[in-house]
């Protein structure tokens, strides 16, 4: 909790506040997008952690993490790890605690399940606040986009 007017909260099965705060990071008219969202949710939803940020029952901010496992390997024990994307805070919100809360509780849940790291690819504006959370530069990944 950021303080007393804001809670953070996993999402379960009903998807309805984090397809809200995702239609306000993304206002556009698209009447395909909430079946489309529905539809991402239940087939993905085993496979991430995903938290709403409320202010009173009003959600206000999200924050996305997709469990990874590692391949089995001989001699080698399981592992997992979390990426953590899709963090956003409704601007009138910002700069109050809740992105701090959000990804708290994403690495929160990171650490009950043992895992071995979390990984995500910053904004510049959120550089600063992922440091503070203990975040440093890794110069081991490349990609290819296509």
């Amino acid at each position: 909790m950021t303080d007393d007017a804001y809670e953070v909260r996993p999402v379960e099965e009903d998807c309805s506040d984090l397809l809200a705060v995702r239609s306000l990071w993304f206002p556009a008219e698209d009447e395909d997008f909430e079946s489309r969202f529905r539809e991402w949710w239940a087939r993905e939803r085993h496979q991430r952690m995903s938290v709403v940020a409320y202010q009173g029952h009003r959600p206000v901010g999200m924050a996305n993490g997709q469990v990874f496992s590692r391949m089995p390997a001989a001699g080698r024990p399981p592992a997992q790890w979390l990426y953590a994307a899709n963090v956003f805070v409704d601007e009138q919100h910002r700069r109050r605690g809740v992105g701090r809360a959000l990804m708290t509780a994403l690495v929160d849940f990171a650490r009950t399940r043992s895992m071995e790291r979390v990984v995500l690819a910053p904004s510049p504006m959120s550089v600063p606040l992922y440091e503070s959370l203990g975040f440093r530069p890794a110069h081991d990944l490349m990609r290819l986009d296509l």
